[in-house]
């Protein structure tokens, strides 16, 4: 039989998970919520061959005729041509249609259309295709309206504002994880610049107390000692005040520093 105070912990531990788990869950059913209103506003296509650098095919598949949709991306001009001669923008929008090409060629991709009152008029003939003005993403949820303008393939036109004119899905998530790992690195970066810093002043102010430590130190003792050093190099010099044993030449030629020596003895 289990111990009274093993089931008591084993319970006590069953406490503690319980609430945990019930707020993951919780956390989840949230996010799933909100996925789930996101996508109702959207619809998924097949998208086919492209028509230009901003535009391409799909099918509407929700009809029986399958007409053809031109989708076009919205808040998007014409790629810039600044001061480029015609050939040179020729092959820039080639490049932006190969572009949007690799992006959706028969691909899955979502899309939301622009206000109805934006859109191009329906054509005159219906077998012509329907151009429809919209947001459109990648099936993991990548902008591509911002994408390519980001990367200079497309300008910019504001046509009409737009909530989710960005990237949504896996692609908002993975961009969120990217600009957290950014922040972490500068964070990190300042930590150690700051402890660098601190690192250094400690280092300064160390040094100045040593300085300051020696200067006291020396004190007293110190000129008591260098006053030792004088005195004695002073008695040596006059032999301690003994006459000298030394025969002295009275004729011998004094020395300029004996000369200011008895100067200073008065002699």
């Amino acid at each position: 039989m289990m111990p009274r105070w093993m089931l008591a912990a084993f319970f006590c531990a069953l406490m503690l998970a319980f609430p945990a788990r019930a707020v993951e869950e919780e956390e989840e059913v949230a996010e799933s919520d909100e996925t789930k209103a996101l996508l109702k506003q959207l619809t998924i296509a097949m998208a086919a061959e492209v028509v230009d650098e901003r535009t391409f095919l799909i099918r509407d598949a929700g009809k029986g005729n399958k007409k053809a949709i031109h989708l076009r991306l919205g808040n998007t001009g014409a790629p810039s041509k600044e001061e480029l001669d015609d050939g040179e923008y020729a092959e820039k929008a080639r490049v932006a249609k190969e572009t949007l090409g690799k992006l959706v060629d028969k691909q899955m991709i979502w899309y939301k259309a622009a206000p109805e009152e934006l859109q191009p008029p329906a054509p005159a003939d219906p077998a012509e295709p329907t151009v429809v003005v919209a947001d459109v993403w990648s099936i993991d949820g990548r902008h591509l309206s911002s994408l390519l303008k980001k990367d200079g393939h497309l300008s910019h036109s504001e046509e009409y504002h737009s909530e989710l004119g960005k990237d949504i899905l896996t692609a908002a998530a993975e961009e969120e994880k990217k600009d957290s790992y950014k922040k972490l690195e500068e964070a990190l970066k300042e930590s150690e610049k700051a402890k660098q810093e601190a690192a250094k002043a400690a280092a300064k102010e160390a040094a100045a107390a040593e300085e300051a430590a020696n200067v006291e130190s020396f004190g007293v003792a110190g000129w008591l000692g260098v006053s030792v050093v004088l005195g004695l190099a002073l008695g040596i010099a006059t032999n301690f005040g003994r006459p000298s044993s030394k025969k002295v030449n009275l004729n011998r030629k004094k020395g300029s520093l004996e000369r200011f020596w008895l100067k200073l003895k008065g002699a």
